[in-house]
């Protein structure tokens, strides 16, 4: 598909309807005054189900444009970023546990932005895909810093087939931003700058291990 057909697709004939959908579930709820527990449940269906949709769409375009993006920056501390996804998780109500503090050498040449939306969405689609928040810690070596996510779980806890495919994973605690990005999102930021995204189980542990380049 050409570019500009498939922008036309994502833009116009998707949001069409969709704007639609969220108009019809807003009648819904404006008009049924009274409502028993089955209606409750079906227009909850239809809410989660819109969002989901919209979130699948969002976070497809978003990864698919991350090609044009994926240019380096000015150096900036890799002691800041702990400090400032912490700041984010509390500021945004993220369902999930801040990474745990570390002290973090070298610079970093990823734009802050899409290095920051990658992580926390990686700790975001963990909780989703399992039901609970991961450890979440950081540490540093001679040419990169590395983010370790771990979940306790025997060896069918994860897919990780299905984890590196869905580029948005539907979890029962949505949130407002657009920080809930799926694995293969970050996966392609970090391979941008020569990083890499692995999930491996040992010992009843589920370890996803992100490694960030980093320069002196």
């Amino acid at each position: 598909m050409k570019p500009d057909n498939e922008r036309l697709f994502f833009e116009h004939d998707i949001a069409t309807p969709l704007t639609n959908l969220h108009g019809a579930h807003y009648l819904l709820k404006l008009y049924l005054k009274e409502r028993d527990t089955e209606v409750e449940e079906s227009l909850r269906i239809l809410e989660a189900n819109i969002r989901n949709i919209e979130r699948m769409l969002g976070w497809y375009w978003r990864t698919r444009e991350l090609d044009g993006a994926l240019q380096p920056v000015t150096p900036w501390e890799a002691g800041d970023l702990i400090h400032r996804l912490a700041t984010r998780v509390g500021d945004e109500a993220l369902p999930v546990s801040a990474p745990e503090e570390s002290t973090l050498h070298g610079r970093i040449a990823v734009p802050k932005d899409l290095l920051d939306v990658g992580l926390l969405g990686a700790a975001l689609t963990l909780r989703s895909a399992s039901g609970s928040s991961p450890r979440w810690t950081f540490e540093s070596a001679d040419a990169f810093c590395r983010a370790r996510y771990e979940l306790e779980g025997d060896e069918e806890f994860l897919d990780p087939v299905r984890l590196f495919r869905k580029v948005f994973w539907p979890s029962g605690v949505p949130v407002a931003a657009w920080v809930d990005a799926g694995l293969p999102y970050l996966q392609c930021v970090l391979e941008g700058f020569g990083g890499t995204l692995e999930l491996t189980w040992k010992a009843d542990t589920w370890s996803l291990e992100a490694t960030i380049p980093t320069v002196r």
